[in-house]
């Protein structure tokens, strides 16, 4: 066994440093040590033959990372396989100034007792294999696998955390507690981390990353290998807008949905307003709404999301808890706690399977909701459509009379609170059904429109449903017709489009 250790105060925001690996060794552990509790700081490792074998952000919890032959004991922010011989480099970025100490490793045979890490506790499925030059490859992840069979609407989170970021959940618990909410899926979503290993558990897991930076935060939604995000990197990466752009492409080229998260919450508002809508694939429209600016966030989120619309940009909306904290946690001026499915998204599929569900956001299958459970018929012509759908096909070549063609709108609510459905068109309330008395035992409230079919321009319809008090409880993505070709968008311009410079 070998070991080594370093001690220095950052001279500049990225520094790199060499580990010397014996022959024979069959596994490295390294741990880091920052001034504060919090630091942010980021480490990556390089193996001898120059593949990234983790990468790691340091959100106050556990520093220890270990990088073994085999995956059963390798770190679920760390790629197993071979610990070849030769010069590794450790890659860290803190503020300068700040002060970071390193101690590592390496040897052979089972792992002395300071290195069993309770984060490998258990059965797990392993997402990545490691194999030889592969890199931060995902390889082993079933995109495919059928979780639960049936079309139906799904429940999940597409916005979570855990200890291997800043959140106080383990894996572990965010999948118990996933469970405890009903919920069908999550994303796994820490920030600049991308997790190679879960526990095993009966809710779907899908892999994602919280590109996190200092002028906004993104969702790379179903993500299959690490993408260079560094500060170092050529174009500076997440801290540049060339950077982000290249992001945003890369992982959508690779099959995941780009998603700006509370794009409307400062401080973390998206200020990148040079990023075209053409990149993004959605919109987390409502976070996490036990944290007080939630509410009026999410508003102005609706706002945006709205002006997307009547641009022609048909973006998916969708929700997020943001689940950082212990489920017997809120905040201070909040009597509810901050879970895990709150809100809740609920997905359109065929099946439960990562890539169902991925397409199923892209359709814009979907409707949030903190509480009422929605099943519509929609209906125009012959055809039956679902939230998402383009309807612009319902009438075509059809010779009914031009005041007879109709859009039936049939929305069951299933609702503890009393509710108030507003039907928005292009942006507008067009009709807002008064607040109705929740049905006792589980009987849905049933609310009906009819909506005259509008042949000219181009036309989109969705529901927002409220509280007495006015309160958001749920909202739907629009269904549509008619066609609008939508121009060229930055951020920037969609903020000013809709006067919402002020967050």
């Amino acid at each position: 066994m070998s070991r080594g250790r370093l001690s220095v105060t950052m001279e500049s925001l990225t520094e790199f440093f060499s580990i010397e690996v014996e022959e024979g060794q069959q596994w490295l552990a390294l741990r880091l040590h920052f001034e504060v509790e919090q630091s942010w700081a980021r480490a990556y490792l390089w193996d001898a033959e120059h593949s990234l074998r983790f990468c790691f952000l340091d959100g106050g919890n556990e520093r220890l990372i270990i990088v073994h032959e085999q995956p059963e004991s390798t770190s679920p922010i760390a790629i197993p396989g071979s610990i070849m011989p030769g010069t590794w480099r450790l890659e860290l970025s803190a503020n300068p100034g700040k002060q970071v100490e390193a101690e590592w490793d390496t040897g052979s045979g089972p792992l002395p007792e300071p290195y069993q890490s309770e984060q490998l506790q258990g059965d797990r499925e392993y997402w990545s294999s490691g194999g030889e030059h592969a890199g931060f490859v995902l390889d082993r992840y079933d995109w495919k696998k059928v979780w639960q069979e049936g079309s139906r609407w799904y429940k999940g989170d597409f916005h979570t955390h855990t200890v291997l970021s800043d959140g106080k959940m383990t894996q572990r618990m965010n999948r118990e507690q996933a469970v405890k909410q009903g919920l069908d899926f999550f994303t796994a979503t820490d920030h600049n981390v991308l997790s190679t290993s879960w526990p095993i558990g009966d809710v779907l897991v899908i892999p994602g990353v919280e590109i996190t930076a200092g002028d906004g935060h993104w969702n790379a939604l179903g993500l299959r290998q690490w993408m260079d995000w560094r500060s170092s990197a050529g174009d500076g990466g997440l801290t540049t807008q060339q950077g982000m752009d290249r992001l945003m492409k890369e992982a959508a080229e690779q099959g995941a949905v780009c998603s700006i998260n509370h794009p409307m919450l400062a401080p973390w508002a998206w200020q990148y307003g040079e990023t075209s809508l053409s990149a993004v694939h959605s919109i987390e429209i409502w976070n996490d709404p036990t944290y007080s600016p939630n509410p009026v966030a999410a508003e102005k989120a609706l706002e945006l999301w709205s002006v997307c619309w009547n641009a022609g940009h048909k973006l998916t909306g969708i929700g997020g808890s943001d689940s950082h904290m212990l489920p017997t946690e809120r905040y201070e001026d909040c009597d509810m706690p901050s879970l895990i499915g709150d809100p809740a998204t609920y997905v359109w599929c065929e099946h439960l399977s990562a890539e169902s569900v991925l397409e199923g956001v892209r359709r814009g299958h979907v409707y949030v909701s903190r509480g009422p459970v929605l099943e519509a018929a929609i209906r125009a012509g012959r055809d039956e459509y679902r939230f998402g759908s383009d309807m612009s096909a319902a009438f075509a070549g059809k010779d009914a009379a031009e005041d007879n063609r109709m859009i039936y709108c049939t929305l069951r609510i299933t609702s503890e609170a009393n509710v108030q459905v507003a039907l928005v068109h292009n942006g507008r309330i067009d009709s807002s059904q008064a607040a109705v008395s929740a049905q006792e035992e589980g009987q849905p409230i049933i609310l009906e429109w009819a909506i005259p079919w509008e042949s000219e321009g181009y036309h989109w319809y969705r529901f927002d449903i409220r509280d007495e008090a006015g309160q958001l409880l749920a909202f739907t993505n629009p269904v549509y017709h008619g066609s609008k070709q939508p121009q060229p968008m930055t951020w920037s311009e969609l903020i000013t489009r809709a006067d919402l410079s002020e967050i």
